[in-house]
């Protein structure tokens, strides 16, 4: 009898370890931008946008001229709209890029 007591707490307390840290789920909030790219590093996976440095990750949707892309073919000087997710201070990783159109004015800070 005891053996049945045992298996629903154990999943109970498997479920809440889980779910016990909302601060990290914050910490991993979407966040949208756009600007312009200044620096395109392959070797690295990362993007240099208005002076701050993104990391792409493998499988970010990439459009470019409103077609299906490649982290490759991003280009510096790119009008881009992106949304990321900020997973620390230094750690800010890009899931979705889109190039805009090159006439579309932005105020860059």
């Amino acid at each position: 009898m005891k053996s049945v007591k045992i298996l629903p707490m154990s999943l109970v307390a498997l479920i809440l370890t889980a779910f016990a840290n909302p601060a990290a789920a914050d910490d991993a909030a979407l966040v949208e931008g756009e600007g312009t790219i200044h620096a395109v590093e392959l070797t690295s996976n990362t993007l240099v946008i208005n002076g701050v440095r993104f990391h792409v990750a493998f499988d970010a949707r990439v459009e470019i001229q409103d077609n299906y892309g490649a982290f490759s073919m991003l280009q510096p000087g790119m009008k881009v709209a992106f949304e990321y997710r900020r997973h620390g201070p230094t750690n800010l990783e890009i899931f979705d890029i889109e190039q805009l159109s090159d006439n579309r004015r932005m105020e860059e800070t």
